[in-house]
């Protein structure tokens, strides 16, 4: 069951803080919003900056991934769905460490009983709010899994709401992060936020050969950037490929001599050191 944050009436002539947050940097992004009194000595909000803000699952500890930004409440069609509680602080400690050891512990006791029951799957990370009730399981696997079996020995330890979620291998690899063949950070684990369906035709405009690893990305997928980069390539009229691809690359020769051929008309008179002049010549003459 959802559960709808409170609603608190804004002025529409005022202010509010548009924050971007992730709990526990992992899965989408959540967008937050929070009143802005000009008249406050409060500090303003700071990227990496750990919160208290609203989700599905209530009450939740999360990050600023993006740096906070004031918004006029006339620009917004509509404040966002969830709203920013407070700062955490070291007061905190002993509820997030409290967290931390459930999050840990349930985690592997899923992996052992999916284990036991040989159930394919591959447990990512456990997601629990503030009170330690609610939790969310991540888990990748090919195809669909009947786990029922498996919710069972959860809910006979645990009690409290608890839910699986299957990723996809390409949201397997964006939290687990890493570094591309570019040498930069993973774009899904950087800045791609969706994901979209990667075609054969765009990985053959990139590369002739589809078996190619330079067209496979760390998920054992094709690569994303084989989808934004041949758009912007479209865009200018210059065919796909991708950042990666050598369809892409292009080579500008700059020319070294002179565009004719026919030598200068006067050439320049070669500088003899005044210390070298009585030493023969090496070269042979004819």
């Amino acid at each position: 069951m959802n559960k709808s944050p409170s609603p608190v009436a804004v002025p529409e002539t005022a202010t509010v803080w548009i924050l971007t947050a992730q709990i526990k940097r992992l899965g989408p992004n959540l967008t937050l919003w929070a009143p802005r009194h000009e008249d406050s000595d409060d500090p303003p909000f700071r990227h990496h900056e750990e919160v208290l803000g609203e989700s599905r699952m209530g009450p939740v500890p999360m990050t600023l991934v993006e740096s906070p930004r004031i918004v006029p409440v006339s620009s917004l069609p509509a404040l966002p769905e969830y709203r920013f509680i407070r700062r955490l602080s070291e007061e905190d400690a002993p509820r997030l460490r409290n967290l931390a050891e459930r999050e840990s512990a349930m985690l592997a006791f899923v992996r052992d009983r999916a284990t036991a029951r040989s159930l394919p799957m591959i447990f990512v990370e456990a997601v629990g709010n503030m009170a330690a009730n609610d939790f969310l399981l991540y888990y990748t696997a090919d195809g669909r899994i009947d786990f029922r079996e498996l919710l069972k020995d959860i809910h006979g330890r645990y009690r409290g709401r608890i839910e699986l979620r299957q990723i996809s291998p390409r949201e397997h690899t964006s939290l687990l992060d890493g570094i591309g063949a570019c040498g930069k950070t993973l774009c899904c684990s950087s800045f791609l936020k969706s994901f979209r369906t990667i075609s054969t035709r765009m990985a053959r405009e990139a590369e002739s050969d589809l078996n190619s690893l330079r067209s496979t990305g760390m998920c054992g997928r094709l690569k994303c950037c084989l989808s934004f980069d041949g758009a912007a390539s479209s865009e200018d009229g210059e065919g796909g490929g991708s950042c990666c691809s050598k369809k892409s690359r292009k080579e500008e020769w700059v020319p070294v001599t002179s565009p004719s051929d026919s030598p200068p008309s006067n050439p320049p008179e070669p500088v003899r050191n005044p210390d070298n002049r009585y030493r023969k010549d090496p070269r042979s003459r004819g």
